[in-house]
């Protein structure tokens, strides 16, 4: 992440620079930007996974005030979650085949779509993994009567 933050924004300096001091236009920078901007955002989305700090909107945990009944809240919440981004996982692979078989090229500097794009279904994936690993973990902690994995525990108690 640290890395597509850093390009594009040597990219766009370089960018301003070349057009408004030199008069110049450097072709092409769109493109080359994007594929950064895609890599650095699904990459940042798969991070706030591995750490489960997406924003949550759950009212839920405001009304109810038995524990064991958050924490199934929670749960029910993760599987819903995990449900969701299996299936634009698989949406994901499909349009990964899709550009693998046409293998469309952008406009300008003819880079394949499959080079930004590929940053969707790598993304997702890492999602998925670290949604069905606490998914797991928190349903074998329910079911043994253990207190929940930190996960889980943020999601049930700290909101």
């Amino acid at each position: 992440m640290i890395i597509c933050s850093s390009a594009m924004a040597l990219l766009i300096v370089f960018n301003v620079v070349l057009r408004y001091v030199f008069n110049q236009n450097f072709y092409g920078s769109e493109e080359i930007i994007l594929i950064f901007a895609f890599w650095l955002y699904f990459l940042g989305a798969a991070y706030g996974s591995m750490e489960n700090s997406h924003i949550k909107a759950d009212l839920a945990n405001v009304y109810i005030k038995n524990q064991r009944a958050k924490e199934g809240v929670a749960l029910i919440a993760m599987m819903v979650t995990t449900t969701v981004n299996l299936i634009i996982l698989k949406w994901a692979l499909d349009y990964m085949i899709w550009d693998i078989i046409k293998m469309p090229k952008s406009t300008g500097l003819k880079i394949p779509l499959i080079v930004p794009q590929s940053a969707i279904f790598v993304g997702l994936a890492l999602m998925a993994f670290y949604h069905v690993y606490y998914l797991v973990t928190g349903l074998r902690a329910y079911f043994k009567n253990e207190p929940p994995p930190a996960a889980v525990e943020e999601r049930g108690e700290n909101e």
